[in-house]
């Protein structure tokens, strides 16, 4: 009861004093509070504007189109929510995040939210809309359907025609035509936003001990969970107050490259941070996978939404044969100057299990260790994990 008091009294500080007012330290804790309650920041942002808000699941999902309507973009990161509410709905051998999400709305902890995109990179995606719409129905609730085959000449021509029939949708449910103006105007603000949090990964990248592997993975959260105005401005001032910050770092961090779908449990990165480990790059879908490549802002919106979804870096639901990803890895780890690869799978992810071996043999081959560790929404094991961990850092020469 204590701790539950104290948190909802440093969420009001910062409410109070406004985020102008904000210091690092507190920049950081505001986006430490949006983490950790994920629906405080949507749930105010609903009552002070009287807006709708359309959620997604992570992560290829065109943010821009959603803001350009007027809507506030929500990325569902799953929660450590117990999975039980799911079971009825969704065998137990279905991905744990589609899971943990669709027994967060369950349980009313989406309440908040007025619509659904479902992006469709696997086999469980492409078959849970119908099943939260009968669980937990919503007024707007679509499919995002992303080309499998993204070599193929008519993959641009076929995923223009579904970012227009999504466009379509959005502005049906809005009761009026989203403006290509509109459209540029959220496209630049979401690229202010990738080119401020790719700032701060790139600080952490040299000098961890001023900006953590918490810390920044929790920024790239919390990015989803809030107003990207609000984000963008936050980011802005804890940018400016970062420069010219120095710290006693050596070279004596262990380079990690970390790839999988998502990025769970968070409490890893604690442990990392304990024990000298430096996040160097990654894949993840709430990594640098969701922050790198810009939209063209001088091209048509829609074109230039397709192009960057077709030219993102490569993740388990689609290769690319112009870059496969397990040399994409390989090549990213060796240019990273990385000592090993922490593989993070969710169990049950059948394209994540399908690549790992080809991963796992092109890196043996460029002489970088690497460990498998397997995850789940709702019910891993933080104990057996960070044993794992640990071993795995001394085997890389770690504290």
């Amino acid at each position: 009861m204590l701790k539950c008091l104290l948190k909802r009294k440093r969420t009001h500080y910062y409410l109070q004093k406004g985020e102008n007012q904000l210091d690092k330290a507190e920049i950081i804790g505001l986006f430490q509070k949006v983490a950790e309650n994920p629906g405080w920041q949507a749930r105010q942002w609903k009552e002070e504007r009287k807006g709708k808000i359309i959620g997604f699941l992570l992560t290829d999902v065109p943010e821009e189109l959603i803001h350009a309507a007027g809507f506030l973009p929500y990325g569902i990161c799953g929660g450590q929510n117990r999975l039980d509410s799911a079971i009825a709905h969704l065998q137990n051998w279905a991905c744990s995040y589609v899971r943990s999400s669709l027994a967060l709305a369950l349980e009313r902890k989406l309440d908040f939210l007025d619509g659904l995109i479902i992006p469709q990179p696997c086999d469980t995606t492409r078959m849970v809309l119908g099943i939260w719409q009968h669980a937990s129905p919503l007024p707007f609730l679509q499919n995002f359907r992303l080309p499998r085959q993204v070599n193929r000449p008519s993959a641009r021509e076929y995923l223009i025609g579904e970012l227009a029939q999504l466009k379509e949708q959005l502005e049906i449910y809005r009761g009026a035509r989203i403006s290509n103006e509109e459209l540029r105007n959220s496209i630049k603000l979401y690229n202010n936003n990738r080119s401020l949090l790719r700032k701060l990964y790139l600080i952490h990248e040299q000098n961890p001990e001023i900006l953590s592997t918490k810390v920044l993975y929790t920024l790239i959260k919390g990015s989803m969970l809030m107003p990207r105005e609000k984000v963008n401005e936050l980011l802005t001032k804890l940018l400016k107050a970062l420069e010219g910050e120095t710290s006693p770092s050596g070279n004596d961090h262990i380079r990690l490259i970390i790839s999988g779908t998502i990025l769970e449990p968070f409490e890893l990165l604690d442990y990392l941070d304990e024990g000298g480990g430096v996040i160097v790059g990654d894949d993840l879908q709430n990594g640098f996978r969701y922050i790198e490549g810009d939209v063209k802002e001088d091209v048509d919106p829609l074109e230039a939404l397709a192009d960057r979804q077709l030219n993102r870096i490569p993740f388990a639901g689609y290769d690319l044969e112009r870059n496969p990803r397990r040399f994409f890895l390989s090549k990213m780890a060796v240019q990273k100057k990385a000592r090993g690869v922490i593989f993070l799978h969710l169990k049950h992810c059948e394209p994540e299990n399908y690549d790992y071996y080809d991963n796992a043999q092109a890196l043996e081959k460029a002489g970088i260790p690497s460990i498998r560790i397997e995850t789940e929404f709702g019910i891993t094991s933080l104990g057996q994990i960070l044993t794992r961990i640990q071993a795995f850092l001394e085997l890389l020469g770690g504290k």
